[in-house]
């Protein structure tokens, strides 16, 4: 018998994980027949599909099957759909539990078969919807980064799942919790953040290490939102729109850098808490999942920043600003996709039982990530677009750019413009007739 060609993927329903036998996937489409009289046939109208349908029959075996199981129907009983994992299709979003029957015999011990029927829905969008393209990407984008944001959240939340205070891939609660609070204190100092306003952390507790691990999380998103924010603010009416990226982005190196220092340095700020004293003694491995989520936190936030400067600065960026942003922050996000899909990875190698809410969630995540990279992508191309179109011509005369643009518009306000969209000139001052100048036709 030939294997399988591809990797099948662990299936899962709500993060709830379980063994497949066998899948039945359907789908049909939903006509309308319009009979006519004394004419052979009948005419059908292609109304689109009825939704995905998809019979799973799977099984729990081994020990403790029988709580498993009950994880698994307690999902299904949830009301409102959720994440189907399916094991060759990968995430089906949007699935509902219709119907499911339980199979159990005395032949096999410990084991138990469901079949459950998925159902595809989906919610109703607008029969009619009139908008501007340029202000609907950035709506588009913006909705997508807030369900990034709790996305987030859920996924750094499954990530720092711990059993008897011992995570399978990270190692000690305590010195991921460590590494946390260095972290997040160390983020504070960065921006210089007043202390009382912002959760950084505390005496270590196993029994609610994955709450204070929650509250972290989200001081350290608003610490760096916050942040960064406040540098925007400060460099909007002296810099272009490619130099204020350039600023953020560079502050967001330096934030991604933090972990490393932590790790390097044995009597630095970093390693001693909000007392004074030194924190727990912190491995690599535990900090990788605190270096994955600032780094997630930070795209999250310069992303969101860099849209307001866009929707602010969309009538003077040039289209090379607008390319240099869009080329870097792709490049950043599939960093950050790499490094979710060596996470999956690590919990596989290390056999975590939370192998399979992992895969959920860090498919969710990239989803996301993807879903933000092309919106973001389609925004700058609409910026673009409604911008004059763009040529290019020598100066045909010597002098300043203020002269050029007076002799190109008749208008020496816009040299301004002019110089933005040459950056290679060096001096405004000395052009010679010969220098290429770019220019828009109107």
């Amino acid at each position: 018998m030939v294997a399988w060609s591809n990797n099948l993927q662990p299936a899962s329903y709500k993060n709830i994980g379980f063994e497949v036998l066998a899948v039945n996937d359907s789908n049909s489409k939903a006509l309308a027949e319009h009979g006519r009289p004394f004419a052979a046939g009948t005419d059908l109208e292609d109304l689109g599909t009825v939704g995905r349908q998809c019979q799973v029959s799977a099984v729990y075996f081994g020990v403790n099957f029988d709580s498993r199981l009950l994880q698994l129907l307690n999902a299904l009983e949830e009301p409102g759909a959720g994440v189907l994992i399916h094991p060759i299709f990968g995430v089906m979003q949007d699935m509902i539990a219709a119907s499911w029957s339980i199979r159990t015999d005395a032949e096999n011990v410990n084991y138990a078969a469901i079949d459950i029927t998925f159902r595809e829905t989906k919610e109703s969008q607008p029969i009619f919807l009139f908008e501007n393209t340029f202000i609907s990407k950035i709506e588009e984008i913006i909705n997508t980064l807030d369900g990034y944001t709790q996305q987030l959240l859920e996924y750094v939340d499954t990530i720092m799942a711990v059993k008897n205070a011992v995570s399978a891939i990270w190692g000690s609660a305590n010195g991921v919790y460590a590494a946390f609070c260095g972290v997040v204190g160390s983020v504070r100092g960065f921006f210089d953040l007043d202390p009382l306003t912002y959760f950084t952390g505390g005496t270590f507790r196993a029994g609610t290490f994955r709450q204070d691990a929650a509250k972290l999380t989200r001081s350290l998103a608003d610490m760096v939102k916050d942040g960064l924010s406040k540098d925007a603010e400060h460099g909007t009416d002296s810099l272009n729109t490619q130099q204020m990226y350039d600023v953020l982005a560079g502050r967001i190196e330096q934030l991604n850098s933090i972990p490393e220092k932590i790790l390097t340095s044995d009597n630095s700020d970093e390693n001693r808490d909000e007392t004074g004293n030194h924190v727990h003694r912190i491995t690599e491995q535990q900090m990788l999942p605190i270096a994955q989520a600032l780094q997630l936190i930070g795209i999250n936030v310069l992303l969101q920043i860099t849209i307001e400067l866009i929707e602010q600065d969309s009538d003077e960026a040039t289209a090379g600003e607008l390319i240099h942003i869009n080329n870097d922050l792709r490049k950043r996000i599939q960093s950050a996709i790499d490094q979710l899909r060596a996470t999956y990875n690590a919990a596989t190698a290390a056999n975590s039982p939370e192998a399979a809410a992992i895969y959920t969630q860090i498919t969710l995540t990239i989803a996301r990530l993807k879903d933000s990279a092309a919106q973001l992508n389609a925004l700058i191309m609409a910026v673009i677009n409604q911008k004059p179109p763009l040529r290019v011509r020598a100066a045909g005369i010597n002098g300043s750019m203020h002269q050029i643009a007076h002799a190109f518009y008749q208008d020496m306000n816009r040299a301004g413009e002019l110089m933005r969209l040459n950056p290679h000139i060096r001096h405004p001052a000395f052009i010679l007739s010969s220098d290429w100048i770019n220019y828009y036709v109107k």
